[in-house]
């Protein structure tokens, strides 16, 4: 396989972008229809959710690992987010049983 040049690496990207793109507004509508018709959280809106959480915190690994200082303090401000809608959700669910 030989490697790609510049101009045949920007069409690569590009199309990944719009791909990424179609990707996330059918999952969003597809999510969102699901939601109106059935009133729960169905698997396309758990994909776009992982699949974003995904695309960010990789971005950021990979800002870190290349020298930026601003790649490491997004990945803690990821994680305390995280940490803190699950004690949140965690929270609404024992009221909402209780």
């Amino acid at each position: 396989m030989r490697k790609m040049d510049e101009m045949e690496m920007k069409i690569s990207l590009e199309s990944l972008r719009w791909a990424w793109l179609f990707t996330v507004i059918a999952l969003f509508v597809w999510g969102v229809s699901d939601f109106v018709r059935t009133g729960a959280v169905t698997l396309p809106l758990y994909l776009l959710i992982a699949q974003n959480a995904v695309y960010l915190s990789l971005m950021q690994i990979f800002k870190w690992r290349m020298g930026d200082g601003r790649g490491r303090r997004a990945i803690v401000w990821y994680a305390a987010a995280a940490v803190v809608c699950v004690l949140g959700f965690g929270v609404l669910l024992f009221l909402a049983e209780g």
